[in-house]
């Protein structure tokens, strides 16, 4: 199901979407509209501070917590083994300039990642996920990926 709110759009995966290397022996659950907005507020609440250190950002690599509307979303629900809900959450960079496209970045402008979860190796923060808990209302996990 994509989902379109002020400030960013996403993908909601069921619960039986294949998701490699998301999940281990947790239970998935397919996450509803209402999931999302609460994963949004945590998100939007937390990620400053989970993002302190700021791996693989700066320079030519977009500061996540600075331009979180500029990411498209997929999501995908588990429960974890204190039975919390958790929204895990892949980001794909939405806004390419002019000066990322003269570097050789562009916009996959496929519909693959409203049917399957991407993967991408490499591209620093173009690319990242974090691991949203609705339950605690907190943020583990978080990932960017790394520069090639």
């Amino acid at each position: 199901m994509v989902v379109e709110s002020k400030g960013f759009q996403g993908v909601i995966f069921s619960e039986d979407t294949d998701c490699t290397y998301c999940f281990k022996s947790e239970k998935r659950f397919s996450p509803t509209l209402h999931n999302i907005q609460e994963a949004e507020e945590v998100l939007k609440n937390n990620l400053r501070q989970e993002n302190r250190e700021r791996v693989n950002q700066g320079k030519n690599c977009p500061v996540i917590h600075k331009n979180l509307n500029n990411y498209r979303r997929q999501y995908f629900g588990y429960i974890n083994q204190e039975g919390d809900s958790i929204i895990y959450t892949i980001f794909e960079w939405d806004r390419y300039s002019i000066s990322d496209r003269m570097r050789g970045l562009s916009k996959n402008e496929s519909e693959h990642w409203k049917k399957e979860m991407v993967m991408v190796f490499d591209g620093c923060s173009y690319y990242w996920v974090v691991n949203i808990n609705i339950t605690e209302q907190s943020l583990f996990g978080l990932r960017t990926n790394g520069s090639a």
